[in-house]
């Protein structure tokens, strides 16, 4: 274990970390990516995944920390000052370690059971929240638009919580080409579809859901299937799409539960 003290912001070190942390496209061009905390770090490890340096703020001692540590003798930890860690993140609450790690490639497309089409999902808070309840629904596949933000970096990544790395996703898709694929039904969410809980949703299906700001483009609308909707009392034009997300995915959920009781 080599351990290499930074204590400057002209720190070549330093200033890799920090742009893999901002910067979609350096981390394209280097396939890696960092997880930031102790939890994230060890759920990674815990699936399967190898970690290949760890950034460790000087400050900040804990046993969750120094077992990560203890646990992963040849990897190299870089130490550096507080204020340096923090700026990584730009965050003021820390986590206290971060790790460099490669992004997993794409495993070949898996076609059945639930699959979520994104069309540019702008936040990555919304895409880390449904990603983790896909996770927790057993969706087998999200599928990204070009436009969405980034699947793996730190904030979608702290965002799921480490549920990345129990599903596939696969980014930068031709949604309008991808759902020509589907042996299945293709619902998308609408303000003016059928009433989700009037819908019945079959095993094998796939859901589309639009951005934040605009929604579904018309041609994805007319490509699917049908259109489905969530109930609101009058007033109420829209949910944040992580929480109608969220509704949708465990509707799916019941019933499939449902016709595996009866």
């Amino acid at each position: 274990m080599s351990k290499l003290i930074i204590k400057s912001t002209e720190n070549l070190t330093f200033k890799v970390f920090r742009k893999l942390y901002m910067n979609k496209a350096f981390r394209n061009e280097l396939l890696q990516s960092l997880l930031d905390g102790p939890h994230l770090i060890r759920t990674y490890i815990d699936s399967g995944g190898k970690i290949f340096e760890l950034i460790k703020d000087a400050s900040i001692e804990s046993d969750e920390i120094n077992l990560i540590i203890k646990d992963n003798p040849n990897v190299k930890i870089h130490s550096m000052q507080h204020d340096l860690f923090t700026k990584i993140s730009g965050l003021s609450s820390v986590t206290g370690l971060m790790a460099l790690i490669n992004i997993p490639p794409s495993d070949s497309i898996e076609l059945h059971g639930l699959c979520l089409l994104l069309d540019k999902i702008q936040d990555p808070g919304n895409l880390g929240g449904i990603i983790r309840t896909a996770a927790a629904v057993g969706v087998s596949s999200v599928f990204l638009s070009e436009g969405c933000s980034d699947v793996w970096s730190p904030k979608t990544l702290r965002g799921s919580q480490g549920s990345h790395f129990f599903l596939s996703c696969y980014e930068n898709q031709n949604l309008e080409n991808l759902i020509g694929l589907f042996e299945f039904p293709v619902y998308a969410l609408s303000m003016k579809g059928e009433s989700l809980y009037k819908t019945e949703l079959p095993k094998n299906i796939a859901i589309i859901l639009g951005s934040e700001g605009q929604g579904l483009s018309l041609k994805l609308l007319d490509k699917s299937t049908k259109t489905i909707s969530i109930p609101m009392n009058q007033g109420i034009e829209s949910l944040n799409v992580g929480s109608a997300a969220s509704i949708i995915m465990y509707e799916y959920y019941r019933q499939s539960q449902s016709h595996v009781k009866a």
